[in-house]
């Protein structure tokens, strides 16, 4: 072990606390719980194994902030609701969490999240809002549901966070923070000891700095390798392998700040060798609406919070608790037929990347900007705006697609994100697709100078 590495962990851990110490406003919107102390020993206590057991610990140096809707030891898992703020504490760690401990990642802290993971814009009413870092104008939204989890790492407060994604919680706020949120595929990471929004769609996800480090995790992590390997490259450019697909759907729903940074990425990504090529998508465009429509996310989570609703409705939410009810509504014949469709569009989308030859789709994350916490007081507005955050993410759960968000421009730390969606199954080739991507953008370099 060379002498910088020797104190690795120490290190991060005590960057990580200055960088709260510095903004303890943004922490505390952030950070529900925080175990300083005991996270300073553990991080010296790795680095002195580590020395004498050079090697076994891919994720050393690595700091973990936990969504609350994860199980930790010894903390209330309570999704961000006063709901669940008297249960009782888990009794183990999550494995997924458990995972990334014994990889080296020291455990800090506890995220913010919108309560129950029932919204894609970061609010909670609870426990204060993370505010983006990325536009200091107004108070602007951090994304959601994963708000606390993006803001830490955009901060330096953590520089790993475990999150949950069911319609874009772990790529959202990775947009709105100018960080990297990584979706996989089912399966690919453990859910055990997660609260369920939809179990139809949710997966455990991750939001780091950069895809390079997305990557890094993914090797710690995944229980199994893509079935798709990446491609060797070839040709002049960074990218002269790459075939990409832009839905020809999707840039009339762009407000103009985030159709010109998309039109420039894909400019770079050309020049760098990319082919990419504008097509119809319907599986894509019709993905979201058939669930919607079907009420299965609603429905849902009605099922799984029946019970605490038939007593407890006043102490949820007021933009919660009402949309759970309205789950009681939906018709089985409706949420079976959109799960039938669902299935056939998710072969319609294989089909459709097979005859293009592509290994991944490109839209922005996200087709806005960040929201102020004014525009969002009105209840209707709040609706409309929750909605279209999600509007480009979701597809890629409803088809059980692994897509990640990368931060398409870092020099100005725009709140824009590029997306890039892959073939089925083939998280560990998206993955180091994007790596690509990001040296193309120059978006990594940014972030590292």
């Amino acid at each position: 072990m060379s002498p910088d590495q020797s104190d690795v962990s120490l290190r991060a851990v005590s960057a990580c606390l200055a960088q709260m110490s510095a903004d303890p406003d943004a922490a505390a919107r952030a950070l529900l719980l925080r175990r300083d102390e005991v996270a300073l020993a553990e991080a010296q206590a790795r680095d002195a194994l580590r020395a004498l057991a050079p090697g076994g610990e891919p994720l050393a140096g690595m700091v973990l902030g936990v969504k609350a809707c994860f199980d930790v030891q010894g903390w209330i898992t309570h999704a961000g609701s006063r709901v669940l703020s008297d249960a009782s504490a888990a009794a183990e760690d999550a494995p997924l969490v458990r995972r990334l401990r014994r990889a080296g990642a020291v455990l800090l802290a506890q995220n913010n999240m919108t309560e129950f993971a029932y919204g894609a814009l970061g609010l909670n009413a609870t426990f204060g809002t993370p505010l983006t870092p990325c536009l200091a104008d107004m108070p602007r939204v951090a994304g959601g549901s994963s708000s606390g989890g993006a803001v830490a790492v955009a901060q330096g407060m953590v520089n790993l966070a475990v999150v949950s994604d069911t319609s874009g919680s772990a790529r959202i706020p990775a947009a709105f923070c100018g960080v990297a949120g990584f979706k996989p595929s089912r399966g690919r990471y453990p859910d055990a000891g997660m609260m369920y929004l939809s179990p139809s769609f949710d997966v455990p996800g991750i939001i780091a700095a950069d895809a390079a480090q997305c990557l890094r995790v993914d090797k710690a992590l995944a229980s199994r390798e893509a079935l798709f390997p990446a491609p060797a490259v070839r040709g002049t450019g960074p990218l002269a392998s790459r075939n990409f697909v832009v839905p020809d759907h999707v840039e009339d729903l762009l407000d103009p700040e985030v159709r010109r940074a998309f039109s420039a990425w894909l400019e770079r990504l050309m020049a760098a060798g990319a082919v990419l090529r504008r097509l119809p998508m319907p599986c894509v465009a019709q993905a979201g609406p058939v669930a919607r429509d079907g009420g299965i996310i609603a429905a849902e989570a009605y099922m799984l919070h029946a019970p605490r609703l038939a007593t407890d409705a006043a102490r949820y939410d007021p933009r919660v608790g009402p949309r759970m009810l309205l789950g009681a509504q939906v018709p089985a014949h409706a949420y079976l037929a959109a799960q039938r469709r669902l299935a056939e569009l998710r072969r319609e989308y294989d089909a459709a990347m097979a005859s293009a030859g592509a290994d991944a789709v490109l839209t922005p994350t996200v087709p806005m900007l960040p929201p102020t916490l004014a525009q969002l007081e009105d209840n209707e507005a709040y609706l409309s705006e929750n909605s279209r955050a999600f509007s480009l993410t979701e597809f890629a759960n409803r088809l059980d697609l692994p897509s990640i968000s990368l931060p398409g421009d870092l020099a100005d730390r725009r709140a824009v994100g590029l997306m890039a969606t892959g073939l089925r199954g083939g998280d560990r080739a998206l993955l180091a697709t994007a790596v690509q991507i990001e040296a193309a953008l120059g978006s990594a370099a940014r972030r590292r100078n």
